[in-house]
């Protein structure tokens, strides 16, 4: 959080606007901007919460994501921070009902728009509708609800609960751990890993990730959980639903508002994810930051 600091030298007094950000587990750094010998109006005083606010991002390095780019979306977030506190308080009423159904879709469940609507609003079945498509709409309200106030470590028991939260009640064989055999991604080339090595290289994406999230920018972060995650594979289903409410996960807690992998993008999110299978993280990040601008941005008028 933001506050102004009163700080006297010789016979004046200035202002500063200052922040705290954590650089490690038990260690802050402060941030001042200088606001002269008197506090700016409200207005005034908005650019410079801005100005600090981007200052604090800039100890985040970028490994993938252009420079333009970058800062277009440090806009966003520290904007985000000042006008509307958390990046929850932004979202659209119907934005529960548009990302359950579009990560659904991605996954093959036959939901409309509309009756993924009706599923929230009237708590029944639509007619004509498969009972498992109509549960996993209900189910992704829990699994939200449960990451969105999720604040402690990143672990096999959190992935987990989430992976079970997703296919409760459904036909999905193992609900709430890791799979016991081999699966295939269709349309994909990449070959996940053999079920002994999951929980192996599992902890090994848990550890990768508390490496990087100490420099690496939040984007690329989310990104490259995702696509780890992702190939790895680790449960019979719900593999990429888990992905992507991780990957939002990690751009709420960083001040970021979450994303919708729209239906109608699938082919050019699975092909990022073929990138990243290939070693190549960077068409995944960018993807995700175009996605982020255009859900939250205003195009310029011509």
């Amino acid at each position: 959080m933001s506050f102004i600091e009163k700080q006297r030298h010789g016979k004046h007094s200035y202002f500063y606007l200052v922040k705290n950000i954590r650089i490690t587990p038990t260690k802050l750094k402060k941030l001042r901007v200088w606001l002269g010998r008197e506090v700016p109006k409200q207005d005034e005083l908005q650019r410079y919460f801005i100005e600090l606010e981007k200052r604090a991002m800039e100890r985040y390095s970028t490994k993938w994501l252009p420079k333009e780019l970058v800062e277009k979306v440090d806009d966003l977030s520290a904007s985000i921070t000042i006008f509307h506190k958390t990046p929850t308080n932004i979202l659209p009423k119907d934005f529960l009902v548009r990302y359950t159904y579009n990560t659904n879709a991605i996954e093959g469940n036959r939901l409309t728009l509309r009756q993924t609507a009706l599923v929230f609003s009237d708590r029944i079945a639509p007619e004509g509708t498969r009972a498992d498509d109509v549960i996993e709409a209900l189910n992704a309200v829990d699994a939200w609800n449960f990451i969105k106030s999720y604040k402690n470590r990143l672990n096999k028991k959190y992935v987990c609960k989430i992976q079970y939260e997703i296919t409760k009640n459904t036909s999905c064989k193992i609900q709430g751990n890791y799979r016991d055999s081999e699966v295939r991604i269709s349309g994909s080339e990449h070959i996940p890993p053999k079920p002994p090595d999951v929980p192996k290289l599992l902890e090994e994406l848990f550890a990768e990730f508390y490496s990087e999230k100490k420099t690496l920018h939040p984007i690329e972060l989310a990104a490259l959980l995702h696509n780890r995650f992702v190939g790895i594979h680790p449960f019979t289903d719900g593999n990429g639903r888990t992905a992507r409410l991780l990957m939002n996960w990690i751009l709420i807690r960083n001040r970021f508002p979450p994303v919708i992998i729209e239906v109608s993008n699938k082919e050019k999110y699975y092909n990022a994810i073929e990138s990243a299978d290939k070693g190549d993280q960077g068409p995944f990040a960018i993807f995700l930051a175009d996605q982020l601008l255009s859900q939250y941005t205003l195009p310029l008028s011509s």
